[in-house]
């Protein structure tokens, strides 16, 4: 009888050991897209200031267009 305890624990260690290394795996597979998605994000945050700086400068053009156009004599 003892051995088919010893048997069923060993059964038992295994299973988990094996749980574990899946859980593992699967940690590394999460915190390598986290650190894909986290790259994404500064990628996209960066576009986003180049696109609001982008229309800062042609907000300012166009004010200045729309001043001039104002400012024509056209009579």
């Amino acid at each position: 009888m003892p051995t088919d305890h010893l048997d069923e624990l060993e059964t038992k260690i295994s299973r988990l050991l094996e749980k574990h290394l899946k859980v593992k795996k699967e940690k590394e597979m999460v915190e390598k897209r986290l650190l894909q998605k986290e790259g994404e994000f500064h990628h996209l945050r960066g576009q986003i200031r180049r696109y609001e700086k982008e229309r800062g400068e042609f907000r300012e053009k166009l004010e200045k267009l729309l001043v001039y156009l104002e400012n024509l004599d056209l009579s």
